[in-house]
């Protein structure tokens, strides 16, 4: 029974076990791996819901196909299957399922799963090496606006060109500065008037000699 039930979860997803609880395949999606440069395939494992588990028809319908039993002796069975599960967990034991995972019942009463992890073996890891293209634009969306690269790196050039504008200016400035100091510095050392900046001194006006008799 543990078979046919593993077939019948693989192909519909889920199995609901009389007084037990539902069984349910969830997807695990693949991973990439970049330190190792391989992209994991994906996998799937168990999930179990015991609030959940009154069989469908098509259960009983396809344990028949399974087996030639009746429609009824295959409810029997199942009942049977579940009510053996639950009896070995009352009686504390752990109820290992192949490829499904591992009954227990905690001191609560709830039945738990820790569910195995299921993984095919054609879906193997393959190569994953990033390929960077130099002078490629890709769209980027920014905020709800889509820009291309080459806008960003535009952006960090003026970016970058204003930065440097900005410390030649504040280098002209500072120089500047200390070339005015020196000047007052000399000028409080050795003195100064208004005759320094200024010409105060009076135009001597010559007479020329008469060039007539």
């Amino acid at each position: 029974m543990f078979d046919i039930l593993y077939k019948y979860l693989i192909q519909n997803r889920s199995v609901a076990l009389p007084g037990l609880g539902t069984l349910e395949l969830q997807k695990i999606p693949s991973i990439s791996n970049f330190s190792s440069h391989v992209i994991l395939p994906p996998s799937y494992k168990i999930i179990f819901d015991d609030t959940q588990d009154t069989p469908s028809k098509n259960l009983f319908q396809y344990i028949t196909s399974q087996t030639g039993l009746t429609e009824w002796e295959a409810i029997k069975q199942l009942n049977d299957f579940s009510f053996n599960i639950k009896i070995g967990l009352k009686e504390g034991k752990k109820i290992t399922w192949k490829k499904v995972g591992e009954f227990s019942m905690e001191d609560n009463g709830i039945t738990t799963l820790e569910s195995a992890k299921i993984e095919y073996d054609f879906m193997e890891p393959v190569p994953a090496i990033r390929v960077i293209r130099n002078n490629v634009n890709h769209t980027i969306l920014r905020g709800d606006t889509e820009v291309s690269e080459s806008f960003f790196r535009q952006e960090e050039a003026e970016t970058i060109t204003t930065g440097k504008n900005r410390k030649w200016w504040i280098g002209a400035i500072v120089l500047g500065a200390i070339a005015l100091l020196l000047i007052f510095l000399y000028l409080y050392n050795n003195g100064f008037s208004a005759s320094d900046f200024f010409n105060t001194s009076k135009p001597v006006i010559k007479e020329t000699p008469a060039t007539y008799r």
